[in-house]
């Protein structure tokens, strides 16, 4: 269930955010996209938008939608209230899940980000970081890690100590899985799911979810 990117093109952002820059507020509440590749927010997650600005290629975010539901071919949420963010100098410093940076020719920042990614939990710490002053509610605060620390698993080890060392996939046993979470009353657990079952990534976390959500009220 990570935490995605997406890119408003210019011409969108133009059109719909006329005038407003940095410091700025766009209440945007959805983001028109069917792409495959964010069917990992029907799980959870938030959805970080930003567009490239001219006429030096600037990065801004734009937005954080959260409360995701997809409906009409487009992703909704409630109104983003955080502020328009310059982080053209995040650009070296995010790595995304799959620990590969943003490669891109001079005049095609842009392009390179039109396919959504999942973003690391180090980018998005740094994304906050640098906006700043966030009001109380907008954003979810850290939630706590869960999952217990494993150094004799075939698999890496997804504790609080050890999750930015454990990659968006793993391979043990001659499968291939893939780095999940739920969230429930305020923790995450994260686990591994294996890359066959990614099509019932929704269900799977569902469950996964009730199960961990039913323990904590059981010992609350």
């Amino acid at each position: 269930m990570p935490d995605m990117l997406a890119i408003i093109s210019k011409a969108v952002f133009e059109k719909e955010a006329a005038g407003r820059a940095p410091g700025d507020v766009h209440p945007i509440d959805r983001y028109r996209s069917a792409s495959k590749h964010l069917e990992p927010l029907r799980a959870g997650g938030r959805l970080f938008l930003f567009t490239v600005r001219p006429p030096s290629e600037s990065l801004w975010l734009v937005a954080v939608l959260e409360g995701l539901r997809f409906e009409d071919g487009e992703w909704r949420a409630p109104p983003n209230r955080i502020p328009i963010t310059d982080v053209t100098a995040l650009i070296p410093r995010i790595r995304f899940e799959s620990g590969k940076g943003i490669q891109a020719a001079k005049g095609a920042l842009g392009m390179s980000l039109q396919t959504p990614r999942a973003l690391a939990a180090g980018d998005v710490a740094l994304l906050l970081e640098t906006v700043g002053d966030i009001p109380a509610g907008v954003v979810d605060t850290p939630r706590i890690n869960l999952t217990a620390h494993d150094a004799q698993g075939p698999l890496p080890c997804l504790c609080r100590r050890c999750l930015a060392r454990s990659g968006e996939r793993a391979e043990a046993g001659g499968m291939s899985f893939l780095r999940t979470r739920v969230e429930a009353e305020g923790r995450t657990l994260f686990y591994w799911l294996p890359e066959e079952l990614q099509p019932d990534t929704e269900r799977v976390a569902k469950s996964v979810q009730n199960v961990l959500a039913a323990r904590l009220r059981s010992t609350g």
